[in-house]
């Protein structure tokens, strides 16, 4: 039998067994499993609630973000103007909003780099009223056109319109901007507006109310770049790989949006102000027959902008100053572009 000195040493030695098991253990969780980490906190925002935009609408709804390592708050910020000046506050770390305030920003010494367009091809439409006597473009001489806001998307579409009637914007035309589409839409109606520049829902509400489209972006085939996304030269440089996956997310997100209209329509509802859905189909075939097959900014997007700028400043600038097409190329180089398209 053994003593009791000899039953504590076994004790206190069966005890040093089991704490080396338990540290073996512990040590095999932290050194050989996978680490598990939060997903990086992003501030994302969009300029209006119009298909255009609807790509991170889709990634953040569909769990594309996450699956990306990003945890995402996508948030409505109107007015590409301001929208623009809270992304090189840092605000907001991603920006889908007009090619014209980032342009503009740009050319004032603002370090912005465009990454993405959803479509290359204006989406804006020009429509007048019913009483307005307006049958041709030329009948726009001395009339009154709104726009949402100067700077935008609209008033750019408005000014290229103006130009193709042979007339001179804000000369022989009044353009003034109303704050919004909805705006637009509502003042047309009513027939405070003799002309007014319009998409998404907007158009539809005018359309019903008799207004009639006289002047449609895609079939002037008018280069105009929507949906563009922006983000500042300041966070590629200072999170190059966090940019990469969020691009990654973007264009899977972007090919879903054109592929599953009846996954992407419950998605348009929820962002567009719960709009019924004949109204999310609506606003979503308006646009989609529109998108780039991927979201890639084009040169000549950039060119008719500049070719359009009032600004002297413009000519000093080139296409090339405002993009950054390396993310864009390094995801083709990887091959998830194909892997995407094959399913």
């Amino acid at each position: 039998m053994l003593s009791h000195k000899e039953k504590c040493v076994r004790v206190h030695l069966d005890e040093r067994a089991r704490l080396r098991a338990l540290l073996y253990v512990v040590v095999w969780f932290l050194f050989l499993t996978p680490t598990i980490s939060a997903a990086e906190k992003i501030q994302v925002a969009f300029v209006s609630p119009t298909p255009v935009f609807a790509p991170v609408w889709v990634a953040k709804e569909t769990g594309i973000f996450a699956k990306n390592g990003l945890d995402a708050d996508v948030i409505l910020l109107t007015g590409s103007p301001r929208l623009v000046q809270s992304l090189i506050a840092g605000d907001v770390d991603f920006a889908v909003v007009g090619l014209t305030a980032v342009m503009r920003a740009r050319m004032q010494g603002a370090e912005l780099a465009v990454l993405a367009t959803t479509t290359n091809v204006s989406v804006m439409k020009l429509l007048v009223g019913r009483q307005s006597g307006i049958r041709r473009l030329e009948d726009l001489k001395g009339k009154v056109m709104g726009v949402s806001q100067y700077g935008s998307e609209a008033d750019a579409f408005a000014r290229i319109v103006v130009a193709k009637a042979g007339l001179k914007p804000d000369k022989d035309v009044a353009i003034i901007q109303m704050g919004g589409h909805p705006q637009v839409a509502t003042a047309l109606v009513a027939g405070k507006l003799e002309a007014g520049v319009l998409g998404g829902l907007a158009l539809l509400t005018a359309k019903k109310s008799g207004a009639v489209v006289l002047a449609d972006g895609a079939k002037l085939n008018t280069v105009s770049m929507a949906g563009t996304l922006a983000v500042t030269r300041r966070t590629i440089q200072r999170s190059r790989d966090s940019v990469l996956r969020f691009m990654r997310a973007f264009v899977e997100a972007f090919h879903y949006l054109k592929s599953n209209r009846e996954g992407s329509i419950p998605i348009l509802q929820k962002y567009m102000g719960g709009i019924n859905a004949e109204q999310a189909r609506f606003v979503y075939d308006e646009y989609v027959e529109l998108f780039e097959d991927l979201p890639v900014p084009r040169e000549k997007g950039f060119q008719a902008a500049l070719d359009n700028e009032s600004d002297p400043k413009a000519k000093n600038f080139k296409p090339a100053d405002f993009v950054d097409l390396s993310f864009l190329n390094e995801i083709a180089r990887s091959g998830q572009v194909e892997r995407i398209y094959k399913r």
